[in-house]
């Protein structure tokens, strides 16, 4: 009993020994995981690119300024010409910085464009009526004007030749005379139908006296234009033109534009008289009935910059063809600055609203001013350069200036750029500090998980000892207790 408890505890302390082996071989695998860990972490450490500070001397350059007493000018770029001349050796560049009247436009989001309410709710359907008069009147006047610049509409009759036309030697066309043919009687009748038919705009700069042809009995000419078509046969019949009517023709045409134009501001008046745009949000919007100087250079500056970008505006709309103001312009004012803006853009945004008294989503109200902006003027000319024995220039006479200016060398620093510079050094030290904090963070980790596993490696060693100590003692008598009974069953 006592052999077989013996071979069970050797089997028991063999089984926690291998245990421990197998564990402590665990332990080390896992610290070469870690091991290696640790080098990833320092190689990246190692691969990690150290900020550098900006220099001042990097965004410092020397330059050359001169004044004209008005503007403070900078030569940007200067190359010296190939052939030179006594006048000029240098291509230049220089700019200056000045205030220039600048008109804008500006789309105001969420806009709360108010109407008066009982104007607009009980005069809707009037109102849509009265959008349509005025797209009929609108498009009538357009026409009539559109008539009165038709050529075709001065036209009375028509007048087939038989072929060719031909001019004769003295440059007439049977019984049509040239201008310069006529006698001076008849040179002031025709200088006169031709000079209604261009201030009408019936005839363009490109036509002049000497492309029309007269006939004194009749009183008739033609245009050299529909000769040479009736000779290249794209037209059958030449037009005619009476002097006596051309004048009656005119004034006609003249007061349908009028009454065109009447009954379209009467159709705008009627419209514009059931809405009445009162506020921006909380800014209340000013009618403006007539336009005092200020405010109408102001505007024309506007639509002019708006004109030059090719930006479409109902402001421009706000003045007829010869450029006098018929009214639809409201002022506001949004912090303290006065804003302009149109009764089309008005209503357009009000249209849009949802909601109580339209407010809640409309669409962007365009607004306009005009105001001073600072603006770069820049200029590339041929320029007179002289320089000092060091090669540093001195003085500078540009082609289109007879002054010759001095100039002065400054050393400049591009402050904007520098500071643009430090700001980005600043946020990639912060970035590479805070890498190099992660590194060191992790690695004091894996450094804890080592000791960690050291410890408990050093307690397996120990175990494995007592272990093997334990098992040195119990195979002794295991070998005692085998050796006996060998001697008591063979003795």
């Amino acid at each position: 009993m006592g052999m077989a408890a013996s071979q069970a505890r050797y089997l028991a302390l063999v089984a926690r020994k291998t245990n421990c082996e197998y564990e402590g071989q665990q332990i080390n695998q896992a610290r070469t995981a870690l091991s290696n860990q640790s080098a990833n972490l320092f190689n990246q450490m190692l691969g990690l690119q150290v900020p550098v500070p900006p220099s001042t001397l990097d965004y410092t350059k020397v330059q050359y300024s001169y004044s004209d007493g008005i503007n403070s000018s900078v030569i940007a770029e200067w190359q010296q010409l190939g052939p030179q001349s006594e006048n000029y050796n240098y291509v230049v560049t220089h700019y200056y910085y000045t205030d220039r009247y600048t008109g804008s436009m500006k789309l105001l989001s969420d806009p709360q464009v108010q109407f008066d309410e009982d104007a607009v709710h009980t005069n809707f359907g009037e109102i849509k009526n009265n959008k349509e008069a005025i797209d009929l009147a609108r498009s009538a006047y357009e026409g009539a004007l559109a008539d009165l610049r038709n050529i075709e509409n001065y036209s009375n009759d028509q007048y087939t030749p038989s072929l060719p036309f031909d001019s004769d030697t003295d440059g007439n066309y049977g019984d049509y005379k040239s201008f310069t043919n006529l006698d001076d009687t008849d040179k002031d009748v025709l200088r006169r139908a031709y000079n209604t038919l261009v201030r009408n705009g019936a005839l363009d700069s490109g036509v002049s006296l000497n492309d029309l042809y007269f006939d004194p009995i009749n009183l008739n000419f033609i245009l050299m234009s529909d000769i040479t078509e009736y000779n290249e046969n794209r037209i059958t019949e030449i037009p005619l033109y009476n002097t006596d009517n051309i004048d009656s023709i005119s004034q006609t045409l003249h007061e349908e534009i009028n009454n065109k134009e009447t009954a379209l501001n009467e159709a705008i008046q009627a419209y514009n008289d059931l809405n009445h745009p009162t506020h921006v949000g909380n800014c209340r919007l000013t009618p403006l009935a007539e336009l005092n100087n200020a405010q109408l250079a102001e505007i024309q500056q506007v639509i002019q910059d708006l004109e030059e970008q090719g930006i479409t505006s109902n402001i421009s709309s706000c003045f007829d063809v010869n450029g006098n103001y018929i009214g639809g312009i409201y002022q506001f004012k949004l912090n303290g600055i006065t804003y302009y803006t149109t009764f089309e853009d008005l209503d357009a945004s009000y249209s849009s609203g949802t909601g109580p008294n339209n407010i809640d989503g409309q669409i962007k109200l365009p607004y306009y001013n005009a105001t001073y902006v600072q603006t770069k003027i820049e200029k590339t000319e041929n320029a007179l350069v002289e320089t000092d024995g060091s090669g540093r220039f001195t003085s500078i006479r540009f082609e289109d200036d007879s002054v010759t200016y001095t100039l002065n060398m400054e050393t400049v620093t591009d402050d904007v750029a520098y500071q643009d510079a430090m700001n980005e050094y600043t946020y990639l030290n912060a970035k590479y500090d805070k890498t190099i904090q992660d590194i060191n963070a992790k690695t004091s980790i894996i450094q804890q998980e080592d000791v960690q596993l050291e410890l408990r490696l050093k307690q397996l060693d120990t175990e494995q000892k007592a272990l093997s100590t334990e098992i040195d003692a119990v195979s002794k008598v295991v070998g005692d207790n085998i050796e006996k009974s060998f001697k008591t069953f063979g003795g």
